[in-house]
């Protein structure tokens, strides 16, 4: 069946090896995303990748089993179906909303359930999608999952949710689902052999263009130095009888240092020719000139180029504390004892203040549907200023800080509005 496998669906070992791959990366994006709804550790591992004709497709050990559906809408194209236990799920939902964890026999998957299961699921295969998509670099989106529960088993995935003949070829990945003092379980993930294909080229196509680029951007080797040049640094190459002669335990003739013109002590100086007994200066950054090289062994002494300038110092800063104007001198500036005393009762009316970081508009029906774990999402992108709301009038905006563990507000930009101008007794 290998033999033809390969030659009818074109889905080989190298296939089969980057599907595990990718399935290893996107389930633990997954474990990660159900973690954190859960707020309990979970671990989705080992992934066992097989390709099989759809009659062979059974497990057993998952039924009373429940499906879900998702259907890959860019980046990719196919269908994925998740096939889990019920009695698995029915703990997983009890951990979401905090129930005791226990399989109870009268439990039902109503459309409350089904619809806490689909979220769980959305959440799950959207980290696995947003995986997926820097894998094969490309944008990936899915569609809303759909839940069935199914007491045919393997014929309910073959039949009603994929519509496959005996002969098709389907990719299951199956992975060993630990989740922290709840269950400890498996899964099976069901791909139609078109998406695994897909999938598995656009992975190896990716691979195979990191290395062309890898390859091309490596620099071709040095050639290597010839045995009669000169050695790094400009200084004179020695002969053969110098270097026996070292060796040897002589010394070897040193090359005639060139004379350098020298002005007569008493002279008047110059320019370009340094003084008697003074050491030659050469300006900042210019090359040694290989007589000059040759006398000094490829290395300048000591007081050859001049010292770079040091920069000025800098001067100290003026650094005073900030000066706050005293406005309890105005405060009761021009009133009378009665405006005083009634000034004084307005100041201790308290005032109800409310943060808003942002909403939303639900129908009746939807609200209805909300359960422990629902996300609502708002109108607001994350990280922007949220709302300062005193008494129902929006007076300034903030960000959020931390202090002490505690949320706080740092106001960014106060706005004018009628209810400030009241304040401050203004028409």
């Amino acid at each position: 069946m290998s033999e033809e496998k390969l030659t009818i669906d074109g889905f080989g070992d190298v296939e089969m090896d980057a599907i595990g791959e990718i399935m290893n990366i996107t389930m633990g994006s997954a474990a990660t995303a159900v973690s954190n709804m859960l707020s309990a550790k979970v671990w989705i591992t080992t992934p066992q990748v097989k390709v099989i004709r759809s009659e062979d497709l059974s497990f057993p050990e998952l039924e009373p089993s429940i499906m879900v559906k998702i259907k890959y809408t860019q980046g990719v194209s196919g269908e994925n179906v998740l096939v889990l236990k019920q009695n698995d799920v029915q703990l997983i939902l009890n951990q979401l909303m905090g129930l005791p964890l226990e399989v109870s026999d009268d439990f039902q998957f109503d459309e409350m359930n089904i619809s806490a299961v689909c979220e769980v699921m959305n959440q799950m295969m959207g980290a696995s999608a947003t995986a997926l998509s820097e894998i094969i670099e490309t944008t990936v989106d899915i569609s809303t999952p759909e839940a069935v529960v199914q007491e045919g088993g393997a014929d309910a995935v073959r039949q009603e949710i994929y519509d496959l003949t005996g002969q098709d070829f389907v990719c299951t990945v199956k992975f060993d689902l630990t989740i922290d003092g709840v269950i400890k379980s498996e899964f099976i993930s069901v791909l139609t052999i078109s998406l695994a294909k897909e999938m598995a080229d656009k992975m190896m196509t990716g691979y195979n263009n990191i290395m062309d680029s890898i390859e091309e951007a490596e620099p071709a080797p040095a050639p290597a130095p010839a045995a009669s040049s000169a050695p790094a640094g400009g200084g004179a190459s020695m002969s053969q009888e110098q270097i026996e002669a070292m060796m040897g335990g002589g010394t070897a003739p040193q090359p005639a240092a060139p004379q350098m013109p020298q002005q007569p002590v008493g002279a008047v100086p110059m320019p370009g020719v340094p003084a008697a007994g003074a050491m030659p200066q050469m300006p900042y950054g210019q090359p040694m000139d290989p007589n000059m090289a040759a006398m000094y062994g490829g290395y300048p002494p000591q007081g050859m180029y001049p010292q770079m300038p040091m920069q000025p110092a800098m001067p100290p800063m003026n650094v005073q504390p900030v000066q706050l104007q005293n406005f309890a001198a105005y405060q009761n500036a021009n009133l009378n004892q009665d405006q005083n005393d009634n000034l004084k009762l307005l100041m201790n009316v308290p005032l109800n203040v409310t943060v808003e970081i942002g909403s939303a508009v639900k129908k009746v029906k939807e609200i209805l549907d909300f359960s422990q774990g629902t996300i609502i999402e708002l109108e607001r992108q994350a990280g922007a200023p949220v709302d300062i709301i005193v008494n129902g009038n929006l007076i300034a905006k903030g960000d959020v800080v931390v202090i002490d563990d505690n949320f706080a507000v740092r106001i960014t930009e106060i706005i004018k509005s009628k209810f400030l101008e009241s304040l401050g007794g203004k028409e």
